[in-house]
């Protein structure tokens, strides 16, 4: 992959997408189920790490009652404004922190927290275990992990379809980025990481859900465009932009009425 592909969400306009089409797409659903099957929840305190926009955030404040406490961690300003417009007006200031600051320098102090839940966002981190140290230090005794990072594009199947079509209209380099969030962190990594900075107990499991686009294939468009690539699509000829919707909306034509097929993710429990 060339040096210069970054894949982030430092700009308003990638970060607005994100926020209005893949959360309620395809975030808000797994985060339910995260949250659902790690309860309880309630007099908590918890680190929402690589919040975003506030998909889990959201819900965390649902469950941790006046007991407890939400902090929400982004490096992103963008993401992390969003996220905190939100609750502005909701008057829940005691229960929840909003923190700019990378992962792999958390200002929590050592030994805080119960719980940290990090949802999409570690294979992200540059220095991953640095950050899985800092996790570490932040946690109580017994406190508990809870990461989730996606499989490759191969378990993935709408995005897998998303980089076929870049690559078959020669825009590699894209479909490389596209690949950032799913390729690049293996079961065997994550393990090892976290094994590393202290944790013993690690259990990995796959998991998987359908992706349902309501408005079909248009809205499936919208979608891909919704990533943070949209704009490098958008920044596209318009004639490969054409190639790119007639190629990939014969391959989403595959799939049965809503359902665009599965999404996969590992998800990592332990404590320390």
């Amino acid at each position: 992959m060339s040096n210069d592909i970054k894949f982030d969400f430092a700009n308003n306009s990638i970060a607005t997408a994100y926020d209005q089409v893949l959360v309620p797409l395809l975030f808000e659903p797994w985060t339910t189920r995260l949250i659902t099957e790690n309860k309880p929840w309630s007099g908590k305190y918890v680190l929402d790490l690589a919040c975003g926009t506030g998909a889990v955030t959201k819900q965390l404040l649902n469950h941790v009652t006046c007991k407890g406490k939400v902090f929400a961690l982004d490096l992103n300003e963008e993401m992390l404004a969003i996220n905190k417009k939100k609750f502005e007006e909701l008057g829940c200031e005691d229960v929840i922190e909003f923190i700019h600051a990378s992962a792999e320098k958390i200002p929590i102090e050592d030994n805080t927290l119960d719980t940290v839940i990090c949802q999409q966002g570690f294979q992200f981190f540059p220095d991953k275990h640095k950050a899985a140290r800092e996790i570490y230090r932040i946690l109580n005794k017994g406190g508990e992990l809870v990461i989730s990072t996606w499989l490759p594009v191969s378990e993935c199947e709408i995005f897998g379809m998303l980089c076929e079509t870049l690559e078959e209209i020669e825009e590699k380099e894209l479909s490389q980025l596209m690949r950032i969030p799913f390729d690049y962190m293996q079961k065997d990594e994550l393990k090892t990481v976290f094994t590393k900075a202290g944790f013993n107990t690690i259990k990995i499991e796959k998991q998987s859900m359908n992706l349902h686009l309501p408005e079909g294939v248009n809205q499936a468009l919208a979608f891909v465009y919704g990533t943070p690539i949209g704009p490098k699509l958008k920044a596209l000829p318009l004639e490969k932009q054409e190639k790119f919707k007639e190629i990939f909306t014969k391959k989403l034509n595959r799939f049965d009425k809503n359902n665009f097929g599965k999404m996969a993710a590992y998800i990592l429990k332990t404590q320390k």
